[in-house]
């Protein structure tokens, strides 16, 4: 009669490796090293969207969305302020 269940709290790891490919991504944009952002970061940019959609298939919808809005809204945006610092750092003569 007393059954006893044990909930199983699954671990969001996919949201964790999302957040941490998202950093290295940012830092990527940000390094003004010609074709790092392109090369480096886009492609992480690309593994972290995935990712959130992976955490998202198994862990909920609240469990990837942060990563994956921040992979389509603020990436674009680090991006071009990495560009910014890029065109400052070699075009100020």
């Amino acid at each position: 009669m007393n059954e006893q269940t044990a909930i199983t709290t699954t671990d969001n790891t996919a949201g964790k490796a999302a957040w941490v490919c998202l950093a290295i991504a940012w830092i990527a944009f940000i390094v003004p090293i010609p074709g790092t952002g392109f090369f480096i970061g886009w492609p992480l940019n690309l593994v972290a969207f995935i990712l959130a959609i992976v955490a998202m298939s198994k862990c909920g919808a609240g469990a990837g969305l942060w990563q994956l809005l921040a992979s389509l809204i603020a990436s674009p945006i680090i991006y071009l302020i990495g560009l910014a610092v890029f065109a400052g750092t070699f075009g100020g003569g």
